[in-house]
């Protein structure tokens, strides 16, 4: 039997998928089986574990299958790591899964966190798979400087050597100050994914180029996305503007959009981990809608 709070490796379905290139794209499935599935969209640091453990337990509780996957050169999936030729590649590794999440479940929601939120709304803008809907956590649109969560003054001169002479070189280190993050569990947070070896830190300058292309088609994508959709602020996120939350909903198209504040949660993983029951009732009541 298993441990209270642990995850039942019987549930798990972990699949290689081929991308582009030949790469091998590390996927899984968790949970009951059936006709509904969350894809927990994650950005390109990665993960050895699946995220957000209490709201999964709960998403099964109440009938959705869990999934997600490691974009190449971070996780778990083949790729070299913190780079890739053309960020239209690592694009494309998103909509691969949808696809074939759309040839395995009728019912598609995406949630986002922080970069995996930017990328959640460049699949909604894009595709043409109708989706039941999209929940953003602290989706990195408009940042703000905050110690720890981001470049010193002394790194953006290097960064401007690199783009001009190693842009394919790894040489930016996106976690490279968790002790000065003020909020406990996004410090902690920070802290545990530095020991944990599949999680990529050091990026090339032209993967973060990438990145920020997308994360600054957010305004855009909102705009564009066709599905329900609920935004998740958390109360003590330093890295995200607290205005840029009621300027996507202004954005957003559809009419059916909320916003919730997790009044526990920081920028990372606890502003889902607390919001765990107003996410899964709105999941829910999204089942059949639309």
């Amino acid at each position: 039997m298993d441990a209270p709070g642990s995850r039942s490796a019987e549930c798990t379905r972990v699949e290689a998928v081929t991308g582009q290139g030949g790469v091998t794209l590390h996927t899984w499935t968790e949970g009951p089986e059936g006709p509904f599935v969350v894809w927990l969209v994650l950005g390109l640091e990665g993960a050895g574990r699946p995220p957000y453990p209490g709201l999964t337990r709960a998403l099964h509780a109440a009938g959705f299958v869990t999934a997600g996957m490691h974009v190449r050169g971070t996780g778990l999936s083949s790729g070299p790591r913190g780079d890739v030729t053309d960020f239209a590649l690592a694009l494309s590794d998103y909509r691969l899964y949808l696809e074939h999440l759309q040839s395995r479940f009728a019912r598609i929601f995406l949630l986002g966190q922080s970069a995996g939120a930017a990328f959640a709304l460049e699949l909604a803008a894009s595709t043409a798979v109708a989706l039941a809907g999209i929940v953003l956590v602290n989706p990195a649109w408009r940042l703000t400087r905050t110690r720890g969560m981001g470049p010193s003054l002394g790194d953006y001169g290097r960064y401007a050597a690199n783009c001009l002479f190693r842009r394919s070189v790894p040489t930016v280190d996106m976690n490279a100050n968790p002790g000065a993050i003020a909020f406990p569990p996004d410090r902690e947070e920070a802290e545990a994914m530095r020991r944990d070896p599949t999680v990529v830190r050091w990026f090339s300058i032209r993967a973060l180029l990438g990145l920020r292309r997308v994360m600054r088609r957010c305004g855009r994508n909102i705009a564009r996305a066709k599905a329900p959709l609920l935004l998740v602020q958390g109360a003590h996120d330093a890295l995200v503007d607290p205005a840029s939350y009621e300027a996507l909903l202004r954005l957003a198209a559809v009419e059916d959009k909320g916003l919730i504040v997790a009044p526990a949660g920081g920028h990372g993983s606890s502003a889902v981990e607390s919001s765990v029951e107003p996410i899964v009732r709105w999941l829910v009541a999204h089942k059949s809608s639309g």
